[in-house]
């Protein structure tokens, strides 16, 4: 009779197999046998992603940091670290796993955008997190939101007693950014933001109102743009704007 030699190459195939099918917890079992027999950077990464999708947060932070132990120079480790400390509230560890992830793989735009989504929930590390986007427009520089989330690391990530943001700069950024990607919404949010405080109220006007174009269930857009047209005197459409801000939110979960 034949027999299969039992590895940890076999049972993470074998994971991947129950993976595919959904069944999540079965594939855990098969994962966490193959990084024991064999713990490559593939078996752990596998294992820890895997927790991950079971929300199981704090066995996965465990996982890739007992991963990045053997496999410093992994950065999709210190990626899934980093998404294991976020979802637990871990926020300035988890920015810090993102930058070594940026400084282990320069290339990849994964480690970047989820710094670029947390732009703001570790001030003290805002520095160092607006440095990395930076290499991002400059690795990347016709990725539309790299030159976003590096405009809002600018305006909005630094610490509160640091110097003031260049807003000439976070503009031409923002625009760059809409320039690359004319569908990039939030892009012309921003802008229309960025020209409200600063009363540009009818430059806000044309922002919002298409930001409105590309994303009609902008709630955020329609209180905006009500507020730029009363600061206009343009009241009938300020309430109309209103009225479909409150629906909107009304509506939301």
């Amino acid at each position: 009779m034949l027999t299969v030699k039992e590895t940890g190459e076999l049972h993470n195939l074998l994971g991947n197999v129950e993976e595919g099918a959904g069944n999540l917890v079965e594939a855990a079992e098969e994962y966490q046998r193959a990084a024991h027999m064999d713990a490559t950077e593939q078996h752990l990464f596998d294992w820890g992603n895997n927790l991950l999708q079971l929300r199981a947060f704090e066995p996965a932070a465990d996982v890739f940091s007992a991963a990045i132990a053997r496999h410093p120079q992994s950065a999709r480790l210190n990626i899934g670290l980093g998404i294991a400390q976020y979802s637990r509230g871990q926020y300035e560890d988890a920015v810090k796993s993102f930058c070594r992830a940026v400084d282990l793989a320069p290339s990849d735009p994964r480690p970047y955008q989820f710094l670029g989504e947390m732009y703001g929930v570790a001030p003290e590390l805002g520095r160092e997190v607006t440095e990395r986007l930076a290499r991002f427009v400059k690795t990347q520089p016709r990725n539309a939101l790299a030159h976003l989330q590096y405009a809002l690391s600018l305006w909005r990530g630094a610490p509160a007693e640091s110097e003031p943001a260049d807003m000439k700069q976070v503009e031409a950024l923002l625009r760059r950014a809409v320039t690359l990607d004319p569908r990039l919404a939030k892009g012309f949010f921003q802008l229309g933001i960025l020209f409200s405080d600063e009363q540009r109220y009818t430059e806000a006007i044309a922002e919002l109102r298409r930001a409105i174009r590309l994303e009609p269930d902008l709630a955020q857009a329609h209180y905006r743009l009500a507020h730029a047209y009363q600061r206009t005197g343009q009241n009938a459409l300020a309430a109309r704007e209103l009225e479909i801000f409150q629906r909107l939110k009304a509506g939301s979960p």
